[in-house]
């Protein structure tokens, strides 16, 4: 019974029961990022949900969300994670732009698509129209401005590059 109730409730397990009600409290008393599918760390904001995709609800995915504070994920132009993909601290993903000579003006970007079993370090930055394939790890502080598609890579440095394949 306790396990059907969290389940309908949210909870992603590996969270643990103390974090999971202050991060609901924040999301769903105060209200905060309310529109996100997922429970999400009390830290981390969440801009325009509607475009988070995750795959299979992917229960490692959504644990990533509830523990890892400080993060910053815009999903506007739409942001696709792979299962079993997992980040740190204070990673940002931003998957909007705007026009450079009116602000107000939104671009398309393609958004972002961020494979299987994937690891983004403390701090990197994944900026609107970056692919990256399976197995992409990213360095701590990276940047990530261009597509990594084949994945199974090591990436790193600002711009990131790759650094190290895997096999």
């Amino acid at each position: 019974m306790k396990k059907a109730l969290m389940k309908a409730f949210g909870y992603s397990p590996g969270t643990g029961l103390a974090l999971w009600l202050v991060n609901g409290f924040f999301q769903r008393v105060l209200q905060l990022d309310s529109d996100c599918p997922v429970n999400k760390h009390f830290t981390t904001r969440v801009l325009h949900a509607h475009g988070l995709v995750i795959e299979d609800n992917c229960p490692v995915v959504r644990r990533s969300f509830a523990v890892s504070g400080g993060c910053y994920i815009h999903c506007g132009d739409g942001l696709r994670i792979g299962k079993g993909t997992i980040w740190s601290a204070n990673v940002a993903i931003v998957s909007g732009d705007h026009d450079r000579t009116d602000l107000e003006r939104p671009l398309q970007t393609g958004g972002i698509v961020i494979g299987q079993n994937c690891w983004l370090g403390f701090g990197a930055v994944i900026l609107p129209g970056v692919t990256l394939g399976d197995r992409t790890f990213v360095g701590a502080n990276a940047v990530v401005t261009e597509s990594f598609p084949e994945g199974h890579a090591v990436i790193a440095g600002s711009p990131a590059r790759i650094v190290r394949r895997l096999t």
